[in-house]
């Protein structure tokens, strides 16, 4: 059986780009979410996570920086 770690950064605030986030929430669940960006009739760019209010996420890690899981050969 094989073991491995990975480190999870966890970060605060706003993301700085769309993406899949690994994300802790208010109630010390973590969860999958996604960061998205419309752009508004005024022409001006607005973020958004798909699920749950911004106010119940405490923080997030995109995806993408977490090191996947490789096999011992």
């Amino acid at each position: 059986m094989g073991i491995m770690e990975s480190v999870i950064k966890w970060q605060t605030g706003e993301p700085k780009e769309e993406g899949e986030y690994l994300v802790t929430l208010f109630n010390g669940e973590i969860t999958f979410n996604e960061y998205c960006c419309i752009t508004n009739s005024d022409g001006e760019e607005e973020f958004f996570w798909t699920n749950w209010d911004e106010n119940y996420i405490i923080a997030w890690c995109k995806l993408s920086e977490i090191e996947p899981y490789k096999p011992i050969e």
